[in-house]
């Protein structure tokens, strides 16, 4: 039987707030963390949006200062939004009070959605790449006076996977999931089926991402998927996306481990999936097929209709096919000017791995006060978007269940269902 999987925990920062509150405050206040790029001199540059972190602080955003010398930036803010989530869920404590800890640390698992861009990991070779000339035997010379020794420790993929669980002693089932944009939904949902399948009774879910770097820009925007100025979901003018670094996490348990130590439930997760249309790298259906079909799936596996969701928190992206194949998708499966829908992509910018796990947070966190937060930006609905039922202004929530949608690479689609508790 499926097990009742519950969130008792949530972390969060991004470009409008260095912790899941902030960035909640921020949505509901219409602010966006989309500005200027100041990492890097963008003078020339076509593109010069981005939403970086609001403030980066490393030496207090991590309990061990000495690991800076062998994590990236992007490695920070995973391990920071992981740690937000431990704390809020009070399981340290808890665990502590057992006395021999070393079953409860078995059954605590690590779910990661590592990003989708890391091109940044290149950037210490590059320059001895352009004095080498081409010139391998000059390149292997030099390699080791002009780049850092620990420069492979900080580039694995898995740094954030190791390091919360070292932290915390979690030594659970675990996974790495770099899988773009629906990264966050498939660590979410194959913790929940670890849990499922008796391998553990919990697990910290983490995504992070930092695509605020100049390959990604011209990546991007070679492929026609960035915006100018800002970020605007099914508007009229919307002309694509913006690219953020933020890190989200959920720790979640089997209902029947938060009542034994009595823990704040905030959330009830019903289930979810992640489809594939099979179009290729770009494409996507005109109508949404993979999304009506995720959706659809979905509801039919929880017992659920349509007309019980009290909210939708879209991918909303900005991008032309994106936006109007999702709503369209919406509206089959949903009907039109039905439930209410909201995106959260026009404050944070896209955040692509953490996108599934920090979206997940923040629609809980509407859940529990109610409301649908407005899309600020949205002035004219794009007609080839019509029929969603969205708003610049906030909505009233008056049911008790949402679901999240992401959306990736490949012709992905990914789509979660919660319950408010």
């Amino acid at each position: 039987m499926r097990k009742q999987i519950v969130v008792t925990g949530m972390g969060g920062l991004g470009s409008t707030g260095s912790n899941l509150d902030e960035l909640w405050r921020a949505v509901k206040a219409g602010e966006s963390g989309i500005r200027d790029v100041d990492l890097w001199d963008t003078a020339g540059w076509e593109y010069k949006k981005a939403a970086a972190l609001k403030e980066y602080t490393p030496n207090t955003m991590l309990t061990n200062r000495k690991l800076l010398k062998l994590i990236s930036r992007q490695d920070v803010i995973g391990i920071n939004a992981g740690k937000q989530a431990v704390d809020d869920s009070g399981i340290i404590e808890y665990r502590d009070s057992l006395g021999d800890a070393a079953e409860f640390n078995d059954r605590t698992g690590v779910y990661i959605a590592s990003p989708g861009v890391k091109f940044n990991q290149q950037y210490d070779l590059m320059p001895v790449f352009a004095e080498a000339k081409g010139d391998t035997k000059v390149f292997g010379e030099v390699l080791f006076d002009k780049v850092h020794p620990m420069w492979l420790l900080k580039i694995l993929s898995n740094n954030v996977l190791a390091y919360v669980g070292i932290e915390h002693q979690f030594k659970g089932p675990n996974q790495n999931i770099p899988n773009h944009a629906v990264s966050g939904t498939q660590a979410i949902l194959e913790a929940m089926n670890a849990i499922n399948d008796g391998q553990m009774d919990r697990a910290i879910v983490v995504g992070y991402e930092s695509a605020v770097e100049p390959q990604a820009q011209t990546y991007y925007a070679s492929i026609g998927t960035l915006a100018k100025e800002s970020v605007r979901p099914f508007n009229q003018d919307r002309d694509g996306t913006i690219l953020a670094e933020a890190g989200g996490a959920l720790f979640i348990e089997t209902l029947e481990s938060a009542k034994a130590r009595g823990a704040h439930i905030y959330a009830e997760i019903l289930g979810g999936t992640c489809v594939n249309e099979a179009m290729g790298i770009l494409p996507i259906t005109e109508e949404g097929e993979g999304l009506s079909r995720a959706m659809r799936q979905v509801l039919k596996k929880a017992g659920k209709t349509p007309d019980e969701i009290g909210m939708i928190t879209a991918h909303a992206n900005g991008t032309q096919n994106s936006d109007s194949s999702e709503a369209n998708a919406i509206n089959t499966v949903f009907g039109k000017n039905s439930v209410p829908v909201t995106g959260f992509k026009w404050s944070l910018g896209h955040t692509i791995a953490a996108a599934g796990v920090l979206e997940t947070a923040l629609t809980i966190k509407a859940m529990h006060e109610k409301i649908v937060p407005g899309i600020k930006p949205l002035t004219k609905l794009a007609e080839d978007c019509a029929g969603i039922n969205v708003k610049a202004e906030a909505q009233t929530m008056d049911k008790n269940l949402a679901m999240t949608l992401t959306r990736g690479f490949s012709s992905l689609h990914g789509c979660l269902l919660l319950k408010k508790v």
